[in-house]
């Protein structure tokens, strides 16, 4: 149903399918980026779901959860792990619809990500993690993370900054795209980042960057 779902409206995902608890936390834990949307029974054998709740808040704060539950007494006790919403059985696409349709709409407006592929396996990062960009051999990038991941892949520098808000990032110099919420100095050209990386603006980018960066300081003091 899920991915009728998003067939009908044009949109390529992925769904994986854990028949058990512990995979599911196990696969959290060693996932780049983890999941978006987890739907998640509360009434299993290995472990209460509620208790996987737990645990994977802990592992990833930012996805968004649905409860699936043949009861509606669970609700008070799970407040705590911030579910999206339920999602009573037996499911059918009339209840299951119109979830997808808020889940679309809460993703557009407050998770932000981009997406790539690595061979064929599809992939995402948030957005709001990247500190930097850079491309040093041709289509080929490498995305900085603030927890000091990276990932690497093909991409274009130049159709990677359209995807990425400009009121956060900038291109510095012909190889370097940077994200201006971690910025910790700047002295004449150099630049230095929250993960202790120096880069350094191109005579031509100077100016363009000097007023980037003011009006984004201005809009954080929210002047």
């Amino acid at each position: 149903m899920i991915l009728k779902f998003f067939s009908t409206i044009d949109k390529e995902v992925q769904v994986d399918v854990f028949f058990k608890p512990k995979t599911l936390l196990k696969t959290m834990s060693n996932s780049r980026t983890g999941y978006q949307i987890i739907f998640l029974d509360i009434e299993m054998q290995e472990m209460n779901g509620i208790e996987v709740a737990r645990r994977l808040r802990e592992l990833e704060k930012d996805f968004l959860l649905v409860f699936i539950t043949g009861y509606d007494n669970y609700m008070l006790e799970s407040f705590e792990v911030l579910p999206f919403r339920y999602v009573l059985k037996p499911i059918d696409s009339e209840k299951l619809e119109p979830i997808l349709q808020q889940i679309m709409i809460e993703l557009e407006h407050h998770m932000q990500y981009l997406f790539y592929k690595v061979g064929k396996k599809h992939c995402q990062l948030r957005i709001r993690d990247i500190v930097v960009i850079s491309s040093e051999l041709g289509r080929k990038v490498r995305v900085d993370l603030v927890d000091k991941r990276d990932a690497q892949f093909y991409f274009k520098l130049k159709k990677l900054l359209k995807l990425l808000p400009n009121s956060h990032f900038f291109q510095i110099n012909r190889g370097i795209i940077i994200n201006m919420n971690y910025i910790t100095g700047i002295i004449g050209d150099q630049i230095t980042l929250e993960n202790g990386m120096t880069v350094y603006i191109s005579r031509g980018n100077r100016k363009k960057f000097k007023q980037a960066y003011t009006e984004f300081s201005e809009r954080s003091m929210g002047i």
